[in-house]
């Protein structure tokens, strides 16, 4: 954040506010107001508003989105390799940046956190998966797991996509956008919820979200638009929705669901 940025800033904290309930905690301010180096970029600020716009105007608008997540705090924090992280009423982004598909995963966590992570569990059943930690390790051991060692790896075929080969013991049901080690159900409704707001919108989350379905019609070995490569043929019948089109989910229709009043919290 330059110096000459401070009072554009200033201005762009308080229509976050205003419009979203949404709080960023400055770094570009000692405690006696006076300005200093920040994290922050003019242009992160910029792109946190146009998402957040983005995710309003796909869920109906500032209102329902001030309820759904009751006002959060929103940081910069050196939180390893994680682009970020989430709780109730509260969101960090990594220093390095974020992505208007980060703004909106960790913004769906904060919305299920703060319905104590209702929807998370609700998604998990209403796709027809489930979470069993001795089941997964039967697959881990016994099956045939996507895993090296029974443990995840950064290379084709081994990074623990198929149902319960992850840490967190999570068969999902019926067709995510993807898998890996780290899924689980709160991951899950995350990426669902990004999903939605992104697919064929013409947003900016659109490509991203484009790119996590096409990548089941490539062959195996060929590299996906995020620079990974797999064996995305076998994967297909996991991951790739009827005729690809992604609205064909029970996740999109969950969510749409939760956006449309047909589902409630718990």
């Amino acid at each position: 954040m330059y110096q000459s940025d401070a009072q554009y800033a200033a201005e762009k904290l308080a229509q976050l506010k205003s419009e979203f309930r949404v709080e960023v905690v400055p770094d570009w301010m000692d405690d006696g107001g006076a300005w200093q180096p920040g994290n922050w970029a003019r242009e992160e600020l910029d792109q946190l508003h146009n998402t957040l716009t983005c995710f309003v105007d796909c869920i109906g608008g500032q209102e329902k989105f001030k309820e759904y997540v009751g006002g959060v705090k929103v940081r910069k924090a050196d939180i390893g390799t994680h682009g970020g992280e989430a709780q109730k009423h509260q969101v960090t982004f990594a220093l390095k940046g974020f992505t208007p598909w980060t703004t909106v995963h960790e913004f769906a966590h904060a919305w299920d956190a703060n319905r104590c992570w209702s929807f998370s569990r609700k998604l998990e059943k209403y796709t027809g998966g489930h979470t069993n930690l001795v089941q997964s390790w039967i697959v881990k051991f016994l099956g045939k797991p996507d895993l090296m060692n029974r443990k995840y790896e950064k290379t084709p075929g081994h990074y623990g996509r198929l149902p319960g080969c992850n840490a967190a013991g999570y068969f999902y049901g019926d067709k995510p956008g993807g898998s890996d080690w780290n899924f689980n159900r709160k991951e899950d409704f995350a990426e669902s919820v990004a999903m939605y707001v992104g697919w064929e919108r013409g947003n900016d989350l659109s490509k991203h979200a484009r790119d996590r379905i096409i990548r089941y019609k490539l062959t195996n070995g060929e590299k996906d638009g995020f620079g990974v490569s797999d064996k995305w043929q076998e994967y297909a019948g996991y991951f790739y929705p009827e005729n690809g089109d992604y609205t064909k989910t029970k996740r999109w229709q969950f969510v749409d669901g939760l956006v449309n009043g047909k589902i409630k919290a718990a």
